[in-house]
């Protein structure tokens, strides 16, 4: 190769980067791109349909967890603390007490438990229908039997800080039912006129 070769080597090599310019131009147009986007992106819907199926999720764990070790699961839903509460019962005296395995499943910072603008399903008004109680809490709980049964049959409803004084966001509200004799337990949202199984 000759030294005139080499040089135009050597030249092409150089340029086949980019530049801290060139780098920092992309960037920028990266991060615009982004911040015209993130605006389109409904988070609170988000987040409501990420927490009604972790909140399904964890009852149906519940349910497997108490076949598996063959002691009750209690669910406690707490309201005012915007958040699951679920206890491996390893005597089943119906609470919690000290050595025994919980664990706590919180909603978003958008979303809280309650029924919104949509109109109530066959389990009732009220943000959680289960009528037991965990006895050192006072709240209302669904027990997890070892055979996979549930304490009673019930539901909860969760929706998003806005859809509670706005019907213009009334597809937010989202409801989990548990049924008493198998333990199943369902998924629904209101699609604005009707709720639909699924989420």
């Amino acid at each position: 190769m000759t030294e005139r070769g080499t040089i135009q080597t050597v030249r092409s090599l150089r340029r086949r980067g980019f530049t801290l310019v060139e780098m920092l131009i992309v960037i920028t147009m990266i991060g615009i791109m982004t911040g015209i986007a993130l605006w389109r992106v409904d988070i609170a819907r988000y987040q409501v349909n990420g927490d009604i199926q972790s909140i399904g999720t964890t009852l149906i764990a519940s349910q497997r967890e108490a076949i598996a070790k063959q002691h009750n699961v209690i669910v406690v839903f707490d309201t005012a603390g915007n958040r699951v509460r679920v206890i491996w019962d390893a005597n089943n005296n119906g609470q919690y007490d000290d050595g025994e395995h919980t664990r706590m499943v919180f909603l978003g910072d958008r979303v809280r438990f309650g029924l919104g603008t949509a109109p109530q399903m066959p389990i009732g008004p009220e943000a959680v229908n289960f009528t037991d109680t965990e006895t050192s809490s006072g709240l209302p709980c669904v027990t997890f039997y070892r055979n996979g049964s549930a304490s009673e049959a019930g539901g909860a409803y969760i929706t998003s800080l806005r859809s509670i004084g706005d019907p213009k966001y009334v597809t937010d509200n989202r409801a989990m039912r548990v049924e008493r004799a198998t333990g199943r337990a369902e998924w629904w949202h209101y699609d604005g006129t009707t709720w639909q199984r699924g989420f």
